[in-house]
C-alpha cells in the first residue's frame, strides 16, 4: 500500500515497479523491435525506445538523420562484435559489471561507449581501469596490450598505462611481450615524463630495437634522441651505453671528460673544505693550550685558597 504521507498529498508513487518492469523486459527479451547484425556476424535484439533514450548514438540513428533500413531483418552494426553490444545493452537496461570482464573486454567496451557517445560508460571504464591498476590487479603483459590499444585509438587513458610501465619498466621490458609493442607506444613510453632511471629506459629500448632492422633511421634517431648522454652514470656509459654503438665515441668521451672535470672540481672543492676544517681544528687546539695554561697559571692560587680554608677550619674546631 502507498504511504500515509504520500495519500495525503495525493502522490502515488512506485518507482521500483518501474525498474524492476524494465528489467523482467530485458531478461525476458520482451517487446524487442529491432534486430542489429554485429562485427561477428551475431544477430542482437533489443527495443527502439530504450536505445533511443539511453544512447545518444541511437536516438540520432532511430530517430533523426542516420538511415536505417526498415525492411531488413537486421540493422548492420560493424561498431563491435555482439559480445561488447551485450554490454552496451547491459548499461542501457539498467547495470553494467566490469568485474565480469578481461582487460581486452574493458578495452573493446570503452572503444564502443565513445563511438555511442556514452560519456559516463567512458569515464566509468576509465575509472575501472584506475582502480585495477592502483590495486595491481593487472598483469604485465596485459599492460601492454592497453597501452597499444588506447595510443592507436588515441584514449587520453594511456597516461594510465605509461605510468604504471614505467613504474616497473626493469620487470615489464624483460617480458617476451615487450619485444612486440607498437613503434607508437614505444615513443610514448620515451617522451613520457619518467620516473625510471636513464638506464633502465635505454635497456628497454635497446631490447626493444633488437631485430628491428626494418625500423626507419629517422625514426631511430628519434628514439635516441630522446636520452641526454649526460644523466647516464660513467660505469653505464662504458659498460653498457657504448656497446651497443647507439651513439659516436666521441660524444661518449666528451660526457666522460666532463664527469671527469666535475669529479675533480668536487676533489678540489673537497680538499679546501678539509684545509678549512684542519685550519679551525688548529685554532681550536691553540684556544684549549691557551686555556690550559691559565689553569695552570691559576693553579697557586687556588692551592692557597684551599690551605687557608683549612687552617680557617682547623682554628674554628679547637675553639
Amino acid at each position: 500500500m502507498a504511504a500515509k504521507d504520500e495519500m495525503v498529498k495525493g502522490v502515488f508513487n512506485r518507482k521500483e515497479n518501474l525498474l524492476s518492469d524494465i528489467s523482467k523486459v530485458y531478461r525476458e527479451g520482451l517487446h524487442s523491435d529491432i534486430t542489429f547484425l554485429m562485427a561477428d556476424n551475431v544477430s542482437v535484439s533489443t527495443n527502439r525506445f530504450m536505445l533511443a533514450c539511453r544512447v545518444p548514438y541511437f536516438a540520432t540513428m532511430l530517430h533523426g538523420g542516420l538511415p536505417v533500413d526498415q525492411t531488413n531483418n537486421s540493422v548492420p552494426l560493424n561498431c563491435c562484435d555482439s559480445k561488447t553490444f551485450q554490454q552496451i545493452l547491459n548499461y542501457v537496461w539498467g547495470e553494467i559489471s566490469f568485474s565480469d570482464l578481461n582487460i581486452q573486454s574493458l578495452l573493446d567496451l570503452l572503444e564502443a561507449s565513445r563511438f555511442f557517445c556514452l560519456d559516463s560508460l567512458v569515464d566509468g571504464v576509465v575509472e575501472y581501469l584506475q582502480y585495477l591498476l592502483d590495486s595491481q590487479q593487472v598483469e604485465f603483459k596485459d599492460c601492454l596490450t592497453a597501452l597499444d590499444f588506447l595510443i592507436l585509438h588515441k584514449f587520453t587513458a594511456s597516461d594510465l598505462f605509461l605510468k604504471f610501465i614505467d613504474q616497473n619498466l626493469s620487470s615489464i621490458s624483460s617480458l617476451p611481450e615487450f619485444d612486440t609493442v607498437s613503434e607508437y607506444s614505444m615513443q610514448a613510453l620515451l617522451k613520457y615524463e619518467k620516473t625510471s632511471t636513464e638506464i633502465v629506459l635505454f635497456t628497454a629500448l635497446s631490447k626493444w630495437l633488437e631485430n628491428k632492422a626494418s625500423l626507419p633511421a629517422n625514426v631511430r634517431m628519434e628514439m635516441l634522441s630522446c636520452f641526454n648522454l649526460e644523466r647516464f652514470t660513467k660505469n653505464d656509459l662504458v659498460n653498457i651505453v657504448r656497446k651497443t654503438n647507439f651513439f659516436e665515441d666521441k660524444d661518449i668521451c666528451d660526457v666522460l671528460e666532463k664527469h671527469l672535470e666535475n669529479q675533480l672540481k668536487q676533489l678540489q672543492a673537497k680538499d679546501k673544505y678539509i684545509g678549512e676544517a684542519n685550519k679551525l681544528i688548529d685554532r681550536m687546539h691553540g684556544q684549549i693550550e691557551a686555556l690550559h695554561g691559565q689553569i695552570e697559571a691559576q693553579q697557586p692560587t687556588i692551592e692557597e685558597s684551599e690551605r687557608r680554608i683549612k687552617e680557617a677550619l682547623m682554628v674554628l674546631m679547637t675553639q
